[in-house]
């Protein structure tokens, strides 16, 4: 939160728009670790709130840099730019920024037989360049009845060029064929949002927000399959996807006493996704249509929601804070899938903070989590590269999740801390990929059918996380001014496979994951270095007649050292991917579905990140 309150934009980041506050506007950062009357939680057990100085001299922030890629050789800048001014009661900010990437991707592939024998080999390599201006707006106002008006505006656009080229060789490395996918994509977004508060008496407080977002997307790629012996096809696909979304959003909140505040609310929204795909293949008689089911379909959500929150403070120890939210969706898509379908879901929740001590915290919460859908899932989308099909599903529902946490936190010195926190969740109507068998043509006798994956819900699971976070000073141990940040992550999961009806995980859960965080500030030498260190267990995902597997052979690892020795200039050298970065993705074909566990062919593709050093340059005036 930023002044006591919350960002409403969903087109930026927290990161973004705290990178536009000059630290010399900052007054204080208030760390909020349990539901205080007026703090807008939204049912989160820690809350950091960034209170403004008043009466700020209007200044300017300037962000310059550029990223060297090992890989290619390319060098690509990047810079923003804001500028804060106020008059009397009013903060205007004004700001601009500009991102360039040209990454490279280069990847080797071995397919091989059941019994390990070689097929092919692939040599594949994306060059790309991604180039995206934003700017960005926002104005703040407070009244003389000590009323706050807010408004915001983000937008800006995305230009993107890419193209893979795979060279593939059969196995006594003679040339097989060469595949070319080039894509060319333009995106263009916006977002406008209205928070307006008012205080109506001493204890009684409204709040309104607006927000209107709107995205625009096209693209024209085409896929080249060439033999080395003559002939091949060329496909395109030509996209075109329209979304966004209207939102209401009021609150009534009421601080009956210094141990009870009550909050009551309405929120309305219309949520749209318009998508359409062409698909053609030309052989060289000319291109010829191919058909594609759910490929262009509108899909629309009315959904409204009222919600009631009351935070209790039975005595300076203890803050239960209990909910109960009510939404009602109805989902209506038309064009290639015709079906319309209502929802309502109950959302109850209740969180108990407790002070053991004056360093010491528990926390218990039980809720139901009803899971966003992603419309983008109710629409056809092919990957040409490995040659695989995704099918819409207009049957799709939400995750439903009840979900029941505990957690202790110790704090000690000044600023170390750990704690250890337990959550186990139920779910219904789990989200993964399910096989769907649909009509491809109904011109024979019988009709064609033809099975495919689509996003779909397969059953019940459940899902277990054990994590441990602390934040340990290092002075004792002769690093002054230093401080590592440790996050660690055990998780089971459990759900049953569609195709199998085995026991697995859920699609994409790492098992555990291990972060460290390092930061040194050198105040006599007016520098700071520190580095970050990332792993994690596999991944897999599950078709119909695929599965895959991936795997990180080293750990992330970047580094980074910054410079304040120019007065009021921050400089900075980050090295990112200090290690080899090789991600192995193992793609298994089945004779028929995987219920039979007939192994065909083996895929093992290793990709390299490449790594990046950048250079990048800070200063507020």
């Amino acid at each position: 939160m930023i002044d006591g309150e919350r960002q409403s934009t969903k087109s930026e980041s927290i990161q973004a728009i705290l990178g536009r506050i000059p630290l010399a506007s900052v007054e204080r950062i208030e760390f909020i670790r349990e539901s205080v009357a007026g703090v807008d939680m939204r049912g989160q057990t820690r809350v950091v709130n960034v209170v403004l100085r008043e009466g700020n001299e209007a200044q300017t922030t300037v962000n310059a840099g550029f990223e060297y890629l090992p890989g290619n050789g390319r060098v690509t800048p990047s810079g923003s730019i804001s500028r804060n001014w106020e008059f009397g009661d009013t903060r205007l900010t004004l700001g601009a920024n500009f991102d360039q990437n040209a990454a490279p991707l280069l990847r080797t592939e071995r397919l091989e037989n059941s019994v390990g024998a070689l097929i092919e080999t692939r040599d594949e390599r994306t060059s790309r360049l991604r180039t995206a201006p934003r700017f960005n707006a926002s104005i703040n106002t407070r009244f003389a009845d000590e009323s706050r008006l807010s408004l915001s505006f983000a937008g800006g656009w995305t230009d993107s060029a890419t193209r893979d080229r795979s060279i593939v060789n059969d196995p006594l490395g003679g040339l097989s064929r060469i595949e070319l996918f080039n894509s060319q994509g333009d995106d263009t977004s916006w977002e406008g949002t209205l928070t307006y508060e008012r205080p109506l008496s001493e204890s009684l407080s409204g709040q309104l927000v607006l927000l209107n977002r709107d995205d625009a997307s096209e693209s024209a790629d085409e896929f080249i399959f060439a033999p080395a012996g003559g002939g091949g096809s060329t496909t395109f696909f030509n996209s075109i996807v329209d979304s966004g979304e209207r939102a209401v959003r009021a609150t009534l909140t009421w601080e009956r006493n210094e141990q009870n505040s009550i909050e009551f609310g309405l929120e309305t929204a219309i949520n749209y996704r318009d998508n359409g795909l062409q698909i053609s293949r030309d052989t060289g008689l000319g291109p010829v249509a191919v058909p594609l089911p759910v490929a262009n379909t509108r899909v629309e959500e009315e959904r409204s929601e009222v919600f009631a929150s009351h935070v209790w403070r039975p005595n300076s120890d203890v803050t239960v804070e209990s909910g109960f939210r009510l939404e009602r969706s109805t989902i209506a898509q038309t064009g290639d899938a015709q079906r319309e379908r209502s929802f309502d879901y109950p959302k109850p929740s209740i969180n108990l903070t407790w002070d053991a001590s004056e360093n010491t915290q528990w926390t218990f919460g039980l809720e139901r989590d009803v899971s966003q859908l992603s419309f983008g899932q109710f629409a056809s989308e092919v990957s040409p590269t490995d040659n695989q099909v995704q099918i819409g599903n207009p049957e799709l529902v939400p995750q439903k999740t009840w979900r029941a946490s505990a957690a202790w936190e110790r704090r000690w010195g000044e600023d170390g801390t750990v704690s250890i926190s337990l959550i186990h969740e139920r779910a219904e109507d789990v989200s993964d990929l399910r096989p769907i068998t649909v009509v491809v043509d109904d011109t024979t006798t019988p009709v064609t059918t033809d099975t495919f994956d689509a996003p779909g819900n397969i059953g019940d699971g459940e899902r277990t996380i054990l994590q441990l976070e602390a934040g340990i000073p290092l002075d004792n141990l002769g690093l002054s001014n230093s401080r590592l940040n440790v996050t660690t992550m055990l998780r089971d999961s459990q759900v049953t496979d569609p195709t199998t009806g085995q026991t697995r995980r859920f699609q994409g859960n790492e098992d555990w994951r291990l972060i460290l965080d390092f930061r040194q500030n050198l105040p006599e030498q007016d520098l700071a270095w520190g580095f970050f260190f990332y792993t994690q267990g596999d991944e897999d995902v599950f078709r119909y007649d695929q599965s895959y597997l991936f795997t990180t052979k080293q750990p992330v690892l970047d580094f980074f050292v910054e410079s304040t020795a120019i007065e009021g200039v921050t400089l900075s050298v980050y090295v990112g991917d200090f290690l080899p970065q090789v991600r192995e993705r193992e793609r298994t074909f089945y004779t028929g579905s995987r219920i039979d566990n007939i192994v065909s062919a083996r895929e093992i593709q290793e990709q390299d990140l490449g790594g990046f050093i950048s250079f990048r340059a800070r200063s507020t005036f």
